[in-house]
C-alpha cells in the first residue's frame, strides 16, 4: 500500500512539472479578424533526434507565456524562434529560452507566428503580440513599458524588422492596436537577412558577390529604417557562422551610426543555430550575458 500511494505521488509529481513546462496559450487576433493571409494546409509538427518540435503550416498565430511571478511586474520579452520563415524551431529557440528567462525573473512569451514564406503576416503578428501583451498587462503582471523582442535566425530577422519599423503593417482591428507596436528593446541571436547581399540571396536568388568592398558587405537591408527611435540591441554571432555573420554586423554597425546603444558579442567558434545547445564553446555563456542585460534595463521582477 505504502509503495502504490508512493508511485501514485510520483506520478502525480511528473503531470505537474510537465504541466508547469507548458505556458498559457493565447490566440493574438480576434476570430474573423486577422489581416493578411495565411496558408491552407493543416498545422503540423515534427519531433527531431534533439527533441526539438518544428512546427509547420502556421494559419493562427499565439503566444504561450511563461510569466516570472512574483508580486513585482516584470518586463516580457516575446521570443521568437527561426526556421528560415519556412517552419519554426519551437523548442529550442522558443520554449526552452522562455523558461530559462522566466526562472531568472524575466517573462515570455514565445511567438507562434504565420509561415511558411509569409513575411507580411508574420511582421503582423510579432507587432500583434506587441500590442496584446501591453493590452493585457495588468492582467499577466508585466511591465507595458518594458516589452522586448528576441528572435533567432529567421525569428531575429522578424524582431529586428519589428524594431526597425515606424509604423504597423496592418490597419485596426480593435482598440488594442491603439497601443504602440514599437519594442522597448531587441535581441538578436544569430540573426539572417539583415544585411542586403544575404537579404538578395534569400528572397530575390542573388548569389552574393564576391570581394565586396566593406561598405557593400555590410550594407544594412533596405526593409530595415534603422534611425534614432530604434530599440537599443543585444546581438549574439559567431565567426564560424560565415552565411549570417555579416547581417549582425550590418544591424550593430546602422544603430551606430544612429547612435543607439547596443552590445555585439561576436564568438570565434559556435556555427548557427546553438541556441541553449552548445555547452562547449565559449558561446554558451550569451545567455548568461543577455540575462545580465536585460536585468541591467529594467526587465527583471526583482529589480
Amino acid at each position: 500500500m505504502g509503495k502504490t500511494i508512493a508511485c501514485i505521488a510520483c506520478l502525480l509529481a511528473a503531470v505537474i512539472s510537465a504541466s508547469a513546462a507548458e505556458g498559457i496559450v493565447k490566440k493574438i487576433w480576434p476570430d474573423g479578424k486577422m489581416p493578411g493571409t495565411a496558408c491552407k494546409e493543416q498545422e503540423a509538427f515534427k519531433i527531431f533526434r534533439n527533441k526539438d518540435k518544428r512546427i509547420n503550416f502556421v494559419s493562427t498565430p499565439t503566444l504561450e507565456f511563461f510569466l516570472a511571478g512574483g508580486d513585482n511586474p516584470s518586463g516580457l520579452v516575446i521570443v521568437c524562434p527561426g526556421g528560415a520563415y519556412k517552419d519554426i524551431w519551437y523548442v529550442n529557440e522558443g520554449t526552452e529560452i522562455a523558461e530559462r528567462l522566466s526562472k531568472a525573473g524575466i517573462s515570455c512569451a514565445v511567438l507562434k507566428y504565420r509561415i511558411p514564406d509569409n513575411t507580411e503576416g508574420a511582421l503582423m503578428d510579432i507587432q500583434r503580440a506587441i500590442r496584446y501583451a501591453r493590452a493585457n498587462a495588468k492582467e499577466l503582471n508585466i511591465n507595458p513599458g518594458k516589452i522586448g523582442v528576441m528572435g533567432f535566425s529567421a525569428g531575429a530577422n522578424l524582431s529586428a524588422r519589428a524594431s526597425a519599423a515606424d509604423k504597423a503593417a496592418y490597419m485596426n482591428v480593435d482598440g488594442a492596436d491603439e497601443i504602440s507596436c514599437k519594442p522597448d528593446c531587441t535581441v538578436l541571436v544569430y540573426p539572417a537577412y539583415c544585411d542586403q547581399p544575404t537579404y538578395d540571396w534569400r528572397w530575390n536568388g542573388k548569389s552574393k558577390p564576391e570581394n565586396m568592398d566593406y561598405s557593400a558587405q555590410f550594407e544594412l537591408a533596405k526593409d530595415l529604417k534603422i534611425n534614432s527611435s530604434t530599440p537599443p540591441a543585444f546581438i549574439v554571432q559567431t565567426q564560424d557562422d560565415k552565411t549570417y555573420i555579416d547581417a549582425s554586423i550590418a544591424y550593430y554597425l546602422a544603430l551606430k551610426k544612429s547612435g543607439v546603444p547596443a552590445e555585439l558579442f561576436l564568438f570565434s567558434k559556435g556555427g548557427h543555430g546553438f541556441c541553449l545547445n552548445n555547452q562547449k564553446d565559449r558561446v554558451k555563456v550569451w545567455i548568461n550575458l543577455c540575462e545580465d542585460w536585460l536585468k541591467e534595463i529594467g526587465f527583471s521582477a526583482d529589480k
